[in-house]
Formats: C-alpha cells, sequence, structure tokens
C-alpha cells in the first residue's frame, strides 16, 4: 500500500521546507502488501550500525555565518542531486532573519539525512500546464512506492525508511519540458542519521 500523502516538512532535520522537500505522511496501521507478505528479506545490518542520533540542536536557528563551520559536504541544489548521491541539509536565519535551506552533497560513508534512489520524469505532454503540486506530489509518491523495493531490498510497509520527494516548481515546469524530474530519496522514520548507502540494505 503506498503512501497515503505527502506533506511539507520543516523539521529539525531540515529535509522539507522552502526547497519542496516533501515528506511522506505516515499512515498508523497500515496493511502489508500482499505480494510482500510472504517474501524472505535480504539479510540486514543491525540498526546500530545504519543509524546514529543526530547532533542536539540549538534552540536557536544558526545563521548563514555560524553554518559555515558547521557543514559537511558539497553545497549543491537539491534540483542537481543525482540517483544515489547522500545528503544533508541545514535550515538558518539568512540576513533577513527568515528561516533559509542549506543542501550539500556527501559521500554516504559519512553522516547523512538522506539518499536519493531513483529521479523520474513526469509523464505530461509537450507544453502540459502545471497541474499542480498537489497532483504532482501525488504521482510522485506513486513513482517512488513502486521503485522503493527494488533500491532498498524490503517493502515499505516493513521498512526503517520513509519516502521524501524533491518536485519541479511552477517555475521550473513551466520553463523547460525536461525540468519536470521528480527526485526519490529515502530518510530514517525516526529522524536518524544515516551511515552507508540504503542500496539493498534490507531494513
Amino acid at each position: 500500500m503506498p503512501p497515503a500523502d505527502a506533506t511539507e516538512s520543516a523539521d529539525a532535520t531540515g529535509l522539507g521546507g522552502k526547497m519542496r522537500l516533501f515528506l511522506v505522511s505516515l499512515a498508523v496501521g497500515l496493511a502489508l502488501v500482499a505480494a510482500g507478505c510472504g517474501q524472505s528479506s535480504p539479510e540486514s545490518a543491525p540498526l546500530e550500525e545504519v543509524f546514529v542520533e543526530p547532533t542536539a540542536e540549538p534552540d536557536l536557528l544558526p545563521t548563514e555565518e555560524d553554518l559555515r563551520d558547521r557543514f559537511e559536504g558539497i553545497v549543491t541544489n537539491p534540483y542537481d542531486l543525482l540517483e544515489g548521491t547522500c545528503f544533508n541539509q541545514y535550515t538558518y536565519l539568512d540576513r533577513n532573519d527568515l528561516p533559509a535551506q542549506l543542501t550539500t552533497a556527501i559521500g554516504c560513508s559519512r553522516p547523512h539525512n538522506a539518499q536519493v534512489y531513483a529521479i523520474v520524469t513526469h509523464d505530461a505532454g509537450t507544453n502540459a500546464p502545471y497541474p499542480g503540486e498537489e497532483a504532482v506530489n501525488r504521482w510522485g509518491i506513486l513513482e517512488c512506492y513502486e521503485r522503493f523495493e527494488v533500491f532498498v531490498g524490503l517493502v515499505y510497509e516493513k521498512s526503517e525508511l520513509d519516502i521524501g520527494l524533491i518536485t519541479p516548481s511552477r517555475t521550473d515546469w513551466e520553463g523547460d519540458d525536461s525540468l519536470r524530474s521528480i527526485s526519490c530519496y529515502v530518510f530514517s522514520r525516526q529522524r536518524l542519521l544515516i551511515i552507508g548507502t540504503m542500496a539493498g540494505i534490507g531494513l
């Protein structure tokens, strides 16, 4: 059963918010996919070797200047993240004291927030009008759900991982048909940091 909905997130991990990183909301008591119930999962790594507690967040968001000494990885546009790339995202206060976000690509062996596991292109026809945020998000959830088990090695409903999306903005959509890609990423359901690639992890 695919995730029922997606909502914009601005939690302490920095996943979500103005960068249009959509986190899939969890539905309590999701029924297991019938086809997945009888399948055996691959041998998985111990949880303590994969997930670690994030560093406690300060009461106040750091400024952009403060963040320069704290972030890890190479600063990148979230829309430019490639399939398989692990990344972090940091929330900080910009020069106008408004929340902003910084995305960095980082080696998967280092603690990170998430990993892109698939990039799909919306199937709307050439010059099709922007269908709206909700419609794009709903289409992306289904596509990402279909690719989750292939990447992780375990059905979504049994996994310790959740699904997130990076979706095109209206400006991107209307500016170029080639900018209609949606990036699927995995992150810890418990908002823990991840160590290592989640490819075939079986968790």
